[in-house]
């Protein structure tokens, strides 16, 4: 299967676990270029790192599980996929909250570094 290069909010929103009815939150992970697919120069991806269907218990999802399934989105620049992860593709108050805490998460990390 290949990463999702367009549409990637869309998709993500209307993936079948979101509209299990479950109260939970899609858990997205950032994988820097290290992992190439089809042996592409710099690529980023995020993916979901838990996965469940219907009433199972979620469990851990890897980078090559996330290809598999389909769950796999690539982007050309790092600050999207970081903000993809973060929960850039949320909508409302859900989206609102989620990247405030990327803000300052990223606001602590330049702190640290100097």
């Amino acid at each position: 299967m290949n990463p999702i290069k367009r549409n990637r909010k869309k998709h993500l929103r209307n993936l079948e676990r979101n509209k299990s009815g479950r109260e939970a939150t899609v858990k997205m992970e950032f994988f820097p270029d290290e992992n190439k697919v089809n042996g592409k120069g710099k690529r980023h991806y995020a993916a979901p790192s838990i996965t469940f269907k219907d009433k199972e218990k979620a469990r851990p999802q890897s980078f090559n599980e996330a290809l598999a399934a389909g769950e796999l989105y690539e982007f050309k620049s790092k600050r999207r996929a970081e903000r993809f992860a973060a929960g850039s593709w949320k909508k409302g108050k859900a989206k609102r909250e989620a990247m405030q805490a990327y803000r300052a998460k990223k606001k602590e990390n330049r702190k640290n570094k100097k």
